[in-house]
């Protein structure tokens, strides 16, 4: 039985047919795979050779599928031919696990680059579409999630882009989108700059917006705040026992709130196209309090104006910081220095956690840059904890 195992993932290819000649067995062999990789956190089951499949081989995979859930680990049926696939349909059995048909393959030879970020690149393949190819890092199940929360968002009357193709790209994946003909806030404000505060308050009017979208318990978006605790659990190791348990403490005193956040709301993640904006990245979108999406926009802003700290915003720091005083001033519908400087350090004090916590949310930058983002906790976090405390105790007020 073919095997690989990269990334934290087992992947086990089925050759010909899963029926009830070999189904016991394949189920035994698979178990004893998986025993001999404990350290994996997502089995994928590669279809692409399968030929025939009876009851028996779908109950097997299913039962796969459940022990699988229940230790807590990614199960799923991959690059299933069109025809098996129907099967699976037909048989209900795609909604009882996830079970993805073999992808169309794509090429990007010669299609210019027309953005990248920290997980993926934009490709233009012609002259209406563009396709984001994710890193091979990128497990296929997080980019279905992101693509699953991009129509779930759309619904909400939220404006995002929708992608209506998933692809294969060599050893990548791939999600196909409408070229949408528009500039990021940060380059638009840049390019635009008398329209500075018309741009912006936008900007936080849909900030707003998708801060008052309330979900329901069973919408299927997740909590952002369990995954910054899942964070901060990565992280663990990085910390001494009394940093960690400050953050978590931190964390503690976050109220819970069942309406959207985005979790990377920032100039570069909005579009903006013909005086409308246009939400992208919807990789950690979920439900929670909206200082856990104002904490990511004081983080950038700190970011901005250390030299030390490479980050692209499409903004010089100067603007930058204008930009995030601007944003809360619409954000809050305030005039008020005093009250604005309060607001701005309540954010600050989070967005320095942020920092903190940013190496677990992009696991694959450097050692340098996460070394960098943990000394900048302990310069700006861990040593004022007093006026950190006192931050949290202003969160119930200020987002009464």
């Amino acid at each position: 039985m073919e095997k690989r195992f990269e990334n934290g993932t087992l992947t086990i290819f089925i050759a010909d047919s899963l029926t009830a000649d070999n189904a016991e067995k394949f189920f035994n062999d698979v178990n004893s795979l998986c025993s001999s990789c404990h350290d994996y956190n997502s089995l994928v089951i590669n279809a692409d050779g399968l030929k025939c499949i009876s009851s028996a081989g779908l109950k097997i995979l299913l039962k796969l599928s459940k022990l699988n859930k229940d230790s807590g680990k990614n199960f799923s049926v991959q690059d299933v031919p069109p025809e098996i696939y129907n099967v699976f349909k037909v048989a209900g059995f795609n909604k009882l696990m996830t079970v993805i048909k073999k992808l169309r393959e794509i090429s990007i030879n010669d299609c210019p680059l027309i953005g990248e970020g920290r997980s993926s690149k934009v490709f233009r393949i012609d002259p209406e579409t563009v396709v984001k190819c994710f890193y091979p890092n990128v497990r296929l199940d997080n980019i279905i999630h992101e693509l699953e929360m991009d129509k779930k968002v759309f619904l909400l009357d939220i404006p995002t882009a929708i992608s209506y193709d998933l692809v294969k790209i060599g050893d990548s994946y791939g999600a196909v989108f409408e070229l949408i003909a528009a500039d990021t806030v940060g380059h638009a404000i840049t390019n635009n700059i008398d329209k500075f505060d018309e741009i912006t308050k936008k900007f936080a009017d849909l900030y707003k917006k998708i801060h008052s979208t309330k979900l329901k318990a069973d919408s299927g978006f997740p909590s952002v705040k369990t995954k910054w605790l899942d964070w901060l659990d990565g992280m663990k190791n990085y910390y001494t026992s009394e940093e960690f348990d400050f953050m978590n403490k931190m964390l503690d005193s976050i109220p819970e709130r069942y309406t959207m956040i985005h979790c990377d709301f920032h100039e570069n993640n909005v579009l903006y196209q013909n005086g409308e904006l246009i939400i992208i990245d919807m990789a950690d979108v979920g439900f929670g309090h909206p200082i856990l999406d104002l904490a990511g926009g004081a983080f950038r802003t700190h970011c901005s104006i250390m030299p030390d700290r490479k980050a692209t915003h499409g903004l010089s720091p100067e603007n930058m910081l204008r930009f995030w005083d601007t944003v809360l001033k619409f954000y809050f519908d305030i005039d008020d220095n005093n009250l604005l400087n309060e607001i701005k350090e309540v954010c600050e004090a989070f967005g320095f956690l942020r920092s903190a916590l940013f190496p677990m949310k992009h696991s694959q930058i450097s050692e340098s840059l996460r070394n960098w983002h943990i000394n900048d906790a302990r310069k700006f976090l861990f040593s004022r904890k007093d006026w950190v405390l006192e931050q949290t105790r202003k969160l119930p007020e200020i987002f009464n």
